[in-house]
């Protein structure tokens, strides 16, 4: 029992030692997108089509009200949204229509492979096997 009571006393002394250490902390949620953490920005504007001008006004978009609504769309997106000019909306249009295009004939490829694998493994078996869905439906049997 005096063990328990000396090691209860060690540990909160050191939370009080260790929070008298702790000066001026500050919590700040911000906008994380699906990139590497240590490529350069010039990089990542890569990624997206962008030259590092146009990675830096999106950065700036994303620290105003336009982090909020727009968190789920792509940096092209976001400028083609906030474009001042007929040329700009039409420029970030066509880089999100590129991208979005590219992304979809990987994706597309890819799902032509699973099938093509799934018939090969599996080609004695259905793909989606039947299966009871009478504690799905709302009425029951007569």
């Amino acid at each position: 029992m005096i063990k328990k009571i000396i090691l209860i006393l060690a540990l909160t002394s050191n939370c009080a030692f260790a929070a008298d250490g702790v000066e001026n902390t500050k919590t700040q949620n911000t906008v994380t997108q699906n990139t590497e953490i240590n490529k350069p920005p010039a990089g990542i504007a890569k990624d997206w089509d962008l030259n590092e001008t146009e990675w830096n006004q999106y950065l700036n978009l994303m620290h105003g009200p336009s982090g909020h609504y727009y968190a789920n769309l792509s940096p092209p997106e976001i400028l083609g949204i906030k474009a001042e000019t007929n040329e700009e909306l039409r420029h970030y249009a066509e880089i999100a229509a590129k991208l979005e295009h590219d992304k979809l004939e990987r994706e597309l490829r890819f799902n032509t492979a699973f099938h093509e694998a799934a018939a090969r493994l599996y080609s004695a078996e259905p793909l989606i096997k039947p299966f009871d869905y009478t504690p799905f439906t709302p009425i029951p049997k007569a």
